[in-house]
C-alpha cells in the first residue's frame, strides 16, 4: 500500500483531475496519477470508498470480468428527490444500469440492427446526411464543428433508424440535449432539472405513441422489432420499450457527437497526420479507433462484485467500487508506444473507448463508420480546415466532449 504521504498526493492529484477547469490538460494528469498511484482508494468521486485503476492491464481485466455488475448505486447520483424522479426512474432502467438476466435479454433484442453488415446498408444515407450538413456550413461560410455538424449528423442517423420521421428530429435534438445535460452531475441545477423531467415526459409519451403505431403497422426499424419481439413473447413492458429506445438514441448520438468533434481537434493538433488522410483516405475507417483511443468520449466505467476479487495484488472488498479510467488506460505506455501521439497506422482495436465485456459498446460500429465518413468528408470538404478560435470543453469527466469547436475553412 502507498504510504501516507504518497496517498496524501494522490489524492491532491485526483481532485485535479475531478477540476472541470482542467479538462483541456486531462491526459498529463492521468499520466501523474498512474505513475504515482495505479490502483488508487478515494472517497470523493462518488461520496463512498471506489478504487480508481488507471492501468491498461488492470482496466482490461476488470471490464471483462463477467462476476462483476454495473454499479447500480451510481444511480444515487441522479436522485434529485421528487423534482427529478422521471429522470432517476428512466436512468435505472437503462441497459448500462440492468444486470443479467435482463441485460442480456434485451441487448439480444437490438444487437443485430448494429452488426457491421447492417452498418455497411447504412453507410450511403450516412454520407447524404454528412454532406447536406456540409453543403449548409459551406453556404453560411462558418462551422461551429460541434454545434453545426458534430451534434446533429448522428442523431439524424439514429433517428432514421428508430423510425422516427425527419420532422420530428429537431424536437429529439432538444430532448436529447436538456437529457445529456441533466445526466451531468457536475453542472445539476433547477433549470436543469425541469428540463430534463419534460425530455423525460417527451421521450415517454412519444415512444409510446410510436410502439402502439408499430402495432398496426409493422416496418423494418428498430422500434419495429421491439414491437415484434413483445408480441411474440410478452418480454417487453412499455417501461422496457421507452427504456430502451432511449438508451438507443442517447448512446447513438452523444458519445459519436463527441468523437467526432475530439478527432477533428486531434487530427488539427497532428497535421502529420491530417496530410496523411488527405493523401490515403482509404486509411480512414481504420483510423477510428485511433481516434477513439487518443482521445476518448467515456472516460469512467463503474463495476462491483458481491465477492471480493484481486486485481494486480489488490484485494478489492465485496460491494466497492471499481472505477476504470478508460482514457487513462488508453494512453497507458506499456501497452501503447508513445500513447500522447496521434497514428492512424497504429493497431488499436482492443482500446477501451467503447469499453469491455458484457457491457462493449453495441453501437461500436455504427460510431466507426459515422466518425470515418464524417471526418473524412469534413477533411476532404475543406483542404483550409483550421482552429478559429480555441476549442472549449464541457465540464462534465464521465462523458467528455467538446462544447465548441469553431473552424474556419
Amino acid at each position: 500500500m502507498l504510504g501516507q504521504g504518497s496517498r496524501s498526493e494522490a489524492q491532491e492529484l485526483f481532485a485535479t483531475i475531478l477540476d472541470p477547469a482542467r479538462r483541456g490538460e486531462l491526459y498529463p494528469l492521468y499520466h501523474a496519477l498512474r505513475e504515482l498511484a495505479p490502483i488508487h482508494p478515494d472517497e470523493t468521486l462518488l461520496g463512498r470508498r471506489a478504487w480508481i485503476f488507471t492501468r491498461f492491464a488492470d482496466c482490461d481485466r476488470i471490464l471483462r470480468d463477467l462476476s462483476l455488475h454495473s454499479d447500480r448505486r451510481a444511480l444515487e447520483l441522479f436522485d434529485s428527490g421528487a423534482s427529478g424522479a422521471s429522470f432517476y426512474k428512466m436512468m435505472s432502467k437503462l441497459l448500462l444500469y440492468l444486470d443479467p438476466p435482463d441485460h442480456d435479454r434485451i441487448r439480444g433484442l437490438v444487437t443485430k440492427a448494429f452488426t457491421p453488415r447492417a452498418v455497411e446498408d447504412r453507410r450511403p444515407r450516412i454520407r447524404r446526411e454528412v454532406d447536406r450538413l456540409l453543403d449548409r456550413a459551406e453556404d453560411a461560410g462558418k462551422l461551429d464543428l460541434v454545434r453545426d455538424f458534430g451534434y446533429p449528423l448522428p442523431i439524424a442517423v439514429i433517428c432514421e433508424m428508430m423510425g422516427i420521421p425527419s420532422a420530428d428530429v429537431p424536437r429529439f435534438m432538444g430532448w436529447a440535449h436538456d437529457f445529456a445535460r441533466r445526466g451531468d452531475v457536475s453542472a445539476v441545477t433547477e433549470d436543469v432539472i425541469a428540463r430534463g423531467e419534460a425530455a423525460c415526459d417527451g421521450f415517454r409519451d412519444y415512444f409510446l405513441d410510436l410502439a402502439k403505431e408499430r402495432r398496426r403497422s409493422l416496418g423494418d426499424d428498430l422500434v419495429s422489432k421491439l414491437v415484434r419481439v413483445e408480441d411474440e413473447s410478452g418480454r417487453l413492458s412499455d417501461d422496457e420499450i421507452v427504456s430502451t429506445c432511449v438508451i438507443l438514441l442517447q448512446a447513438g448520438h452523444e458519445t459519436t457527437a463527441d468523437l467526432i468533434s475530439l478527432a477533428t481537434r486531434g487530427l488539427l493538433l497532428h497535421p502529420d497526420q491530417l496530410a496523411l488522410l488527405r493523401s490515403a483516405p482509404e486509411r480512414m475507417g481504420a483510423a477510428a479507433d485511433e481516434f477513439i483511443r487518443w482521445d476518448s468520449s467515456v472516460q469512467i466505467s463503474q463495476r462491483v462484485g458481491a465477492e471480493a476479487i484481486e486485481v494486480a495484488g489488490q484485494t478489492i472488498p465485496a460491494g466497492e467500487v471499481c472505477v476504470v479510467l478508460n482514457g487513462a488506460a488508453n494512453r497507458d505506455p506499456h501497452e501503447f508506444a508513445s500513447p500522447d501521439r496521434m497514428d492512424v497506422d497504429r493497431r488499436t482495436s482492443g482500446h477501451l473507448g467503447f469499453g469491455m465485456g458484457r457491457h462493449f459498446c453495441l453501437g461500436a460500429s455504427l460510431a466507426r463508420a459515422e466518425i470515418g465518413i464524417a471526418v473524412g468528408a469534413l477533411i476532404e470538404r475543406f483542404p483550409r480546415l483550421d482552429f478559429e478560435a480555441e476549442p472549449t470543453f464541457r465540464p462534465s469527466l464521465f462523458l467528455r466532449g467538446l462544447a465548441s469547436l469553431p473552424l474556419r475553412f
